[in-house]
Parts: structure tokens; sequence; C-alpha cells
């Protein structure tokens, strides 16, 4: 199976990279500024969307501003009357009411990662193919985030037979 992916050069993206390469069948491809893609910029978000035209996942990993949320619309548009699966990397924090009161960088994230959630809650309530599936880190196990993930995608797969 073909997984693309937003933030493959570092942290849960690079974890997950590596654990396919080395676990399972799947392909990973990558996008980040590193090989020139920024989620901010919408013509860069286009080029990501027909690069993956063969991708049968999307894993929405990274977080800038709202522009995760921009891209799960975006791919959401794009993969609606196809079988295919979105998964959006959320944060535990979003559950937490007292997370973050102490700084307004922190309450601005939340919010972001709440917008993330709220814009995947709404799209699959429409009549569609495309399955959107939220996981949310809770602490920072990218070895147990790597297999979870592996196992979402994994069901999916099955579905798909």
């Amino acid at each position: 199976m073909l997984i693309a992916m937003t933030g493959q050069t570092k942290g849960l993206g690079k974890e997950f990279a590596n654990y396919c390469y080395h676990k399972t069948d799947h392909q990973v491809i990558g996008f980040s500024r590193s090989n020139g893609y920024d989620i901010k910029n919408p013509n860069s978000r286009a080029k990501m969307l027909r690069a993956c035209n063969k991708a049968s996942v999307f894993i929405n990993l990274v977080h800038n501003y709202y522009h995760q949320t921009d891209l799960l619309l975006e791919f959401y548009k794009e993969w609606e009357d196809k079988d295919r699966l979105i998964i959006n990397i959320c944060s535990g924090v979003v559950l937490v009411d007292s997370w973050g009161q102490d700084r307004l960088d922190l309450i601005e994230y939340k919010n972001q990662k709440k917008a993330l959630e709220s814009m995947a809650q709404y799209l699959s309530l429409r009549p569609s193919k495309v399955q959107i599936k939220n996981y949310r880190i809770s602490e920072i196990n990218f070895g147990r985030d790597s297999m979870n993930l592996n196992t979402i995608i994994d069901e999916f797969q099955i579905s798909q037979k």
C-alpha cells in the first residue's frame, strides 16, 4: 500500500516511515519543507495533492497553525469519491481544559488541534467513500504510535478486500 504523509523527516513521521520500511510492505512518500513542500503554501498543497494520486492513505501529521486543517479539507475534496483513508495526527491536550492556560501560544495550538478534529468530525458526517480517522497522541512514544498507525492502515486495507 502506498502511504503519503507530511513530516517524514523527524519525530513521529521519521519513526513511522522507518517502521514501514523495516516492518511492513507499505511504501511511504513524504512531504516536508526539506523536499519542497510547505503546508502553509496553497500552491505547495496543490502540488502535494497531485503527487498523491496513487496513494491509498494520507497521514496528516505536520502542524502549522490552521494549515493542517486546510490540508484535511483539500484532501477530502480530492478523495471524497475514492476508497481512501486520511489519518489526522491530533493531540490529547484537547481533552484537558486546564492545559495551556498559562501561555497564549499553547491555547492557540490547542484550538488549532480542536479545529482539525472538528473539521474531521463534520466531514465524516457527509456521505463519501473516503474514511477519516483522528489519532490522538497523548505522550511521546513514537514506537507505540507507529504500531498503532500501522494497525489503522492494516484495518483499512483489510476492509478494502
